[in-house]
């Protein structure tokens, strides 16, 4: 096992002493430190017991700000979604790191795994067809200085049937996902990325495990869920979120079992139109419930994202629904006094 994977799960590579000097200087004095080192991913500075940050609609660094301000602690991870038109779109999002590379967040970039116009697909992208673009995309993130606070979140929620990429056929997923990891990671190997599902059966991909990719081609198992199908308004509801097929247990058990960190990249309310009916709305249980979650995964859970959106359709962004913003903040101290213990 290489430096780069002691990473993924929060060890550090042997260091000299000159540069455990310069940190502790740092620490001292706030000076940044004289020799760079490769950060664990993704980082903290929140002060809770794992990285935790937040999906804003303002793909700008002082989103970010204005979130943990509200929130009472710093974020640590900004989600973003790459652009999906076209080929420079999908492999050069240079525009992002050189938005984020002097932001202290770790940057999960939602990667589509081509463009989806066009007569693209999961078949060809199996058969290297699309090698290419994605030895592009290494070298753009190489050469942003970016890489190593890059989580590639590569063909999120595959086993649903909203995505260009939906697995159908999960051997051309499987496919898919290796060759674009072989050659972006033959530029830039210190990305890291995340193999995220949709909570649930998924309606392309029923069994979402037999489009795993392996061990070797992923650093995080995520999962997006959100309050709905169904809302956590009653112990049923929750039980279901929680515990039933392919739920939040279901899949933080599957990440340690493959020896992986679970992330949570999109989670929160949806009390929006395009699920009404089936949304929870201003649920402070939700929060409470989600805080539960994360709390029982422990040292496994490597970072979580809140869906802070804006858009009547989703309306799940704190400012929106105050009495789940309430409990958020609450458990998010909690959470912070937690960790100082």
């Amino acid at each position: 096992m290489n430096s780069r994977r002691w990473l993924s799960f929060g060890l550090v590579p042997s260091i000299g002493l000159g540069v455990v000097a310069a940190l502790l200087a740092s620490a001292l004095t706030g000076a940044g430190p004289a020799t760079a080192v490769t950060p664990e991913v993704p980082s903290k500075q929140s002060g809770m017991p794992w990285a935790s940050g937040a999906f804003m609609p303002d793909y700008v660094p002082a989103a970010q700000v204005s979130f943990g301000k509200e929130r009472g602690v710093r974020s640590d991870v900004a989600v973003v979604y790459a652009g999906r038109t076209d080929w420079d779109a999908v492999s050069n999002p240079t525009w992002l790191w050189r938005q984020w590379k002097s932001a202290p967040q770790t940057l999960v970039i939602s990667s589509a795994p081509f463009p989806e116009t066009g007569n693209w697909s999961l078949a060809a992208c199996a058969r290297g067809s699309y090698d290419e673009y994605w030895k592009d995309f290494g070298r753009s993130a190489a050469a942003s200085g970016m890489a190593g606070r890059t989580v590639v979140r590569l063909a999120w929620e595959f086993n649903g049937t909203w995505v260009a990429w939906a697995a159908y056929r999960p051997a051309d997923f499987v496919g898919c996902w290796r060759n674009i990891f072989t050659a972006a990671e033959s530029q830039a190997p210190k990305l890291r990325w995340d193999w995220t599902v949709n909570r649930g059966i998924g309606d392309a991909l029923s069994d979402a495990t037999r489009a795993w990719p392996g061990k070797k081609y992923v650093d995080f198992v995520g999962i997006d869920t959100y309050d709905g199908y169904p809302a956590v308004t009653t112990k049923a509801g929750w039980n279901k979120q929680l515990n039933g097929n392919q739920g939040l247990r279901f899949w933080a058990d599957f990440a340690r079992r493959k020896g992986k960190r679970l992330s949570v990249p999109e989670w929160g309310l949806y009390p929006g139109y395009a699920w009404k009916g089936n949304g929870g709305g201003d649920n402070a249980n939700y929060m409470t419930k989600m805080f539960s979650f994360f709390r029982s995964v422990g040292g496994n859970l490597a970072y979580e994202a809140y869906f802070n959106d804006t858009d009547p359709a989703h309306a799940g962004a704190l400012s929106l629904n105050p009495k789940a913003r309430a409990e958020y903040r609450k458990q998010v101290k909690a959470a912070v006094r937690r960790a100082s213990r």
